[in-house]
């Protein structure tokens, strides 16, 4: 059984209490006995991150992360962005708050406020520099804008998450000190970019993750995600590297607890 940590999770998702056997808490009760010796459990707006936080609490081996994705940036919209940075602020106080995300920018969907992401996305970045504390990017269709926006926070470093851009990218985050993380996706056929980048990332900047319940790895697409299946992206990016699964399994666990300061 090889031991994992899953570096970004959901498991304040209705999914869990709606689709896996005893809920969150036996998911999380499952993933624990299977190996995975932590879950990394990520805010995407104010309840979610409020409940990545009791999560924390409640589990030993479950820690927090808090933000507003972009996405849920544009539901609160303008009007609320000091309250929500204001509640970030004092959750991220929280002995288990590792981290301030997922936070970033989202042009997937057509109804996009890119001043309303760019504003949020912004004075978290301001607010982890504040905290002293790691980010965890989310970007989709807008890498762009993303590095133009890291690039104003050089002394903030965090984690791409679920990485689906270049290998030359990935080089360059790396470079200025960015981890990248996998998920599901390395698992698929038609993805040559982020099994290039994949392989190119260093072995002191990779983390493997689930985003559970979203993004499951081969053979699970189509299901529900949990950590349990996390062994699966392990197991490709170790055949990617030309590693052991074992030896990737050490290194991802060492470099997800060296990022968010979390001693096991």
């Amino acid at each position: 059984m090889l031991r994992l940590f899953d570096s970004h999770a959901h498991y304040d998702d209705e999914r869990f209490e709606e689709e896996f056997e005893g809920g969150t808490r036996g998911a999380l009760e499952t993933v624990y006995n299977e190996g995975i010796c932590g879950v990394l459990n990520v805010g995407a707006n104010l309840d979610s991150s409020a409940n990545s936080v009791r999560l924390a609490e409640q589990f030993s081996h479950v820690w927090a992360a808090v933000g507003v994705h972009p996405s849920d940036a544009q539901r609160l919209g303008m009007d609320r962005l000091n309250e929500a940075v204001d509640t970030i602020r004092t959750l991220a106080a929280q002995k288990k708050v590792v981290a301030v995300g997922e936070i970033g920018l989202d042009y997937h969907y057509d109804e996009i406020d890119k001043d309303c992401q760019a504003a949020y996305f912004a004075a978290q970045m301001e607010l982890a520099r504040e905290l002293k504390l790691p980010v965890i990017i989310h970007t989709r269709d807008a890498m762009g804008d993303t590095l133009d926006l890291l690039a104003r926070y050089p002394d903030v470093t965090g984690v791409m998450h679920s990485y689906s851009g270049s290998a030359e990218v990935a080089r360059q985050l790396s470079d200025k000190g960015w981890y990248i993380s996998f998920s599901g996706p390395v698992t698929y056929k038609n993805a040559a970019k982020v099994k290039e980048a994949a392989a190119i990332v260093p072995e002191d900047r990779i983390l493997v993750e689930t985003d559970s319940p979203y993004l499951p790895p081969v053979p699970y697409r189509g299901k529900m995600n949990y950590s349990g299946y996390m062994h699966y992206t392990l197991e490709a990016v170790a055949a990617i590297r030309e590693k052991t699964p074992e030896d990737m399994a050490a290194i991802t666990v060492a470099n997800t607890c060296r990022l968010f300061g979390i001693t096991l």
